[in-house]
């Protein structure tokens, strides 16, 4: 009787591999793991300067104080006055307000007494040149002492639409 050498199917894989492919496998695997780790950890880097940022801004305050002072929210009575601020905004850009539609006003009606945001919805016509649109749709948007967000803005070539959510407070 002929004895064969075994098959290599009966060795365990491991034992099959020879040192220069498991440094291989083993450099592959550090190298991944590498990769990952700072994949990973740029964003939480970032987030914790992030978070340090805020913690040192919010210690600031607590030992100095409230820096900013109270400002006062516009009331609901106030709003025509807003939406010729919104008016003359444009006029000064030299863009033209067409029509004026308040397509929402004061329908946020909730349970309870006290003070409460609500917001208007101020459809705007405009005729005039696009960088004088631009120029007063960002102007509204920084204006002090009202706050106004331009929820939508289509340009056409004779001048666009513009919708703007002015905000104001209601109750006592």
């Amino acid at each position: 009787m002929i004895k064969y050498p075994p098959t290599l199917s009966i060795y365990p894989f491991w034992q099959r591999l020879s040192l220069g492919t498991l440094k291989v496998i083993l450099a592959g695997v550090l190298i991944c793991i590498a990769g990952a780790f700072l994949a990973l950890w740029q964003p939480a880097y970032v987030r914790v300067g992030t978070l340090q940022e805020e913690k040192a801004h919010w210690q600031d305050v607590r030992r100095k104080g409230i820096t900013q002072p109270n400002t006062i929210i516009p009331t609901m009575d106030q709003l025509p006055h807003m939406i010729e601020l919104c008016r003359n905004a444009f006029a000064d850009a030299g863009v033209d307000v067409v029509s004026l539609n308040v397509e929402r006003f004061g329908e946020r009606r909730e349970a309870g007494k006290g003070a409460r945001i609500d917001y208007a919805l101020v459809n705007l016509r405009l005729l005039g040149q696009w960088p004088g649109i631009v120029t007063s749709l960002a102007a509204l948007e920084k204006m002090q002492g009202i706050s106004i967000h331009v929820q939508e803005a289509v340009l056409s070539e004779a001048g666009g639409e513009a919708i703007l959510q002015i905000y104001y407070c209601t109750g006592e």
